[in-house]
């Protein structure tokens, strides 16, 4: 793909009873005359008006949550019949997938399934600059994280590093790693997990030599200096943090970056970006959403778009 050629971005509206649309309009109005990229929206607007009927603004519902599959089905397949190269997904409530009988914790999972993958198989990473983060275990209940980090480290260090080379060009990346407990464990007087197991992984996967992994480091201290470095406008000592549960890191990167950190799914056939807030069933109908997460998903897309490798995360 040359530089200088529009990207064909698709977008979705999200979940219809929520900010999704809202935010996705007044981006198209701020941004569709951007020489760099081609807005194409995804969603049947015909069978959106027809969903906008059935439902009330600020609450899930199997509509939407029907509405929503089978708009990334669409979108699947209009990457798969190369007529768009990325997607930007709009906020979906978990809530209404279910209640349409889509049992997934989210549109990261749900696009696996698309795509005939196993949720082992992609990973989801979030980028505020030079601070990417990739989330060890995800959506999950707390009582759950050891078994399953234990499950899926090393996959996950396998998937990352791959990212990082496909998405990001960085052909050795260099991965620090959370430990699950506070201060790493302090050698198994506050948690085991550390000397059972993520040491071991760790020194397992450095043998590959795609990546340099280091830790596992007491997450306040990694994190925090991770956070100071982006506000001193410092680079980051690692190209990639590895965060053992979802809100081990993700109140430092939606207070630091606010709606300009991005969602990014790799591991599917194309990338998938998506904002990094929720539907915002509260303010839905007010218009008073910001539009700043599409914007920076757009713009993330043209920092990688200079590679082809950036087409297959």
């Amino acid at each position: 793909m040359s530089v200088t050629s529009p990207i064909n971005i698709g977008f979705t509206l999200g979940d219809p009873a929520g900010i999704g649309p809202e935010i996705f309009f007044k981006f198209q109005q701020n941004f569709q005359n951007n020489p760099n990229f081609n807005i194409v929206l995804i969603d049947d607007l015909k069978a959106y008006n027809q969903v906008l009927s059935k439902i009330k603004l600020g609450q899930a519902s199997g509509f939407c949550g029907e509405h929503c599959y089978h708009t990334l089905k669409k979108a699947d397949f209009l990457y798969k019949q190369n007529l768009i190269d990325y997607l930007v997904t709009g906020p979906v409530s978990k809530e209404s997938l279910w209640m349409a009988g889509l049992n997934f914790s989210g549109q990261t999972e749900l696009l696996a399934s698309i795509n005939d993958l196993n949720s082992d198989d992609i990973e989801m990473i979030f980028v505020l600059d030079d601070f990417r983060v990739v989330l060890a275990t995800r959506h999950i209940a707390i009582n759950q994280v050891s078994d399953n980090l234990k499950k899926r480290l090393p996959r996950v260090l396998e998937n990352s590093a791959l990212a990082m080379n496909k998405i990001f060009n960085i052909t050795k990346p260099k991965i620090a790693v959370a430990g699950l407990n506070p201060h790493a464990g302090e050698n198994g007087i506050i948690g085991k997990e550390e000397t059972e197991f993520i040491q071991r992984m760790l020194n397992s996967f450095s043998t590959k030599n795609t990546a340099t992994i280091s830790g596992p480091f007491p997450a306040d201290a990694l994190f925090a200096r991770a956070g100071q470095n982006y506000l001193n406008r410092r680079l980051q000592q690692y190209d990639l943090f590895v965060a053992a549960y979802h809100d081990q890191i993700l109140p430092l990167i939606k207070g630091l970056g606010g709606f300009r950190a991005v969602n990014m799914t790799a591991g599917l056939p194309y990338l998938r970006l998506s904002v990094n807030h929720g539907t915002g069933f509260d303010i839905a109908g007010k218009n008073i959403a910001s539009c700043e997460g599409l914007l920076a998903c757009s713009q993330l897309i043209l920092k990688i778009s200079h590679s082809e490798k950036s087409k297959i995360a």
